[in-house]
């Protein structure tokens, strides 16, 4: 199971789920920062086993899009949340801009936006892991998210299994964009988390792990 972040974001996005899932799986996270979106790709299936099941979060979840798309006969499965499959829009090169300019302001935005404000232990994770990648990374990171085609009109195309987790008060990539995505996706199951934001398996994790091993059990054949 390979593990790709979102912006400005590490390991310890998934720590809480990997943990949870125990032997299941062998986790490996990627924190990514390639120029481009193809980039990012190549770095990806360079460093992945010959088989695998892809995970993203948001900016992480454009690139585990592409990954499949890109390497179809290697990726056994996808987990997505908050992307949206959709061609970039014009704020992204404000974040650019902003994570260049005035990173501390950028990201306590973005901590805000990310997750509820009640949801105060996982916005001071999402602080310490942006501080670890660090602006210039998170700068980079945002240029590719800016780089990368649209991919609605290549959903049919992923014939794998397919697990669609979104939460409730995203305010970044709303409910409806993760509804769409997985009516597009061939094989696709859709779970909503009540009262979570952008980031699910930090906001949520012991929902997720669960809702991940039915997946595995019942869709990927793990434990058969």
């Amino acid at each position: 199971m390979v593990l790709i972040p979102a912006l400005l974001s590490d390991g310890a996005m998934y720590r809480e789920v990997i943990e949870q899932l125990g032997g299941m799986v062998e986790a490996q996270v990627m924190v990514l920062s390639e120029p481009t979106i193809q980039d990012n790709v190549a770095a990806v299936l360079a460093k992945a086993p010959p088989k695998f099941i892809v995970v993203g979060t948001s900016y992480g979840s454009s690139i585990a899009l592409e990954v499949g798309l890109a390497a179809p006969e290697r990726v056994t499965a996808l987990w997505l949340m908050g992307c949206d499959p959709a061609a970039p829009e014009a704020s992204v090169q404000e974040l650019v801009a902003g994570l260049e300019t005035m990173p501390g302001a950028v990201i306590e935005m973005l901590a805000k936006l990310a997750v509820p404000k009640e949801a105060t232990r996982a916005a001071e994770i999402f602080m310490a892991m942006a501080g670890r990648v660090g602006s210039k990374a998170g700068a980079v990171q945002a240029r590719a998210l800016r780089s990368r085609a649209e991919v609605t009109s290549r959903l049919a195309a992923l014939r794998m299994p397919a697990l669609v987790v979104w939460g409730e008060a995203d305010q970044i990539v709303p409910v409806s964009v993760g509804r769409a995505l997985a009516d597009g996706l061939p094989h696709a199951h859709f779970h909503v988390l009540r009262g979570c934001g952008h980031l699910p398996t930090l906001e949520a994790p012991a929902e997720c792990s669960k809702l991940f091993k039915a997946f595995l059990e019942n869709d990927v054949g793990y434990g058969r």
